[in-house]
């Protein structure tokens, strides 16, 4: 693959760089909705929600990532996805995951306020995109 039809990707949480390096393609889980960058891309500045990203490596290797809500900014073939959290499927434990998940569905209940609930409804989906994440790497 020629090096100059790549973009320059990193993804970044408050904790620590998840990936940098070079890439053939990215595809984010936008607000409005999902996109994918590839080289010579526009300028953007977008939201993120919780769910996926795609990345097709220099080696056209297929690599996911769950995120949580964040933002990318894209500019001059450069990528940068910024997160709270993201983790990449070798890290993710799917036991732990599942019983994290049935924890959060069991805390759920009439007397939690609108905010309360919304708040483990968006853990539960973050904890869903792990598992995504598993299984489409399984794929590959």
């Amino acid at each position: 693959m020629a090096n100059d039809k790549l973009l320059k990707l990193e993804i970044v949480t408050p904790q620590k760089v998840l990936y940098s390096g070079n890439v053939v393609s990215v595809s984010v889980p936008g607000s409005l909705s999902p996109f994918q960058v590839l080289y010579n891309h526009a300028p953007i500045v977008s939201s993120l929600e919780t769910g996926l990203v795609k990345i097709v490596d220099e080696e056209n290797n297929t690599r996911y990532y769950a995120v949580s809500p964040g933002f990318t900014e894209v500019h001059s073939n450069k990528i940068a996805i910024l997160v709270d959290k993201a983790e990449e499927p070798s890290d993710i434990d799917v036991e732990v995951t599942r019983t994290t998940i049935e924890q959060l569905k069991s805390k759920i209940s009439s007397e939690l306020s609108q905010d309360e609930k919304q708040k483990i409804k968006l853990q539960i989906l973050y904890e869903e995109a792990k598992l995504k994440a598993i299984e489409k790497a399984k794929s590959v």
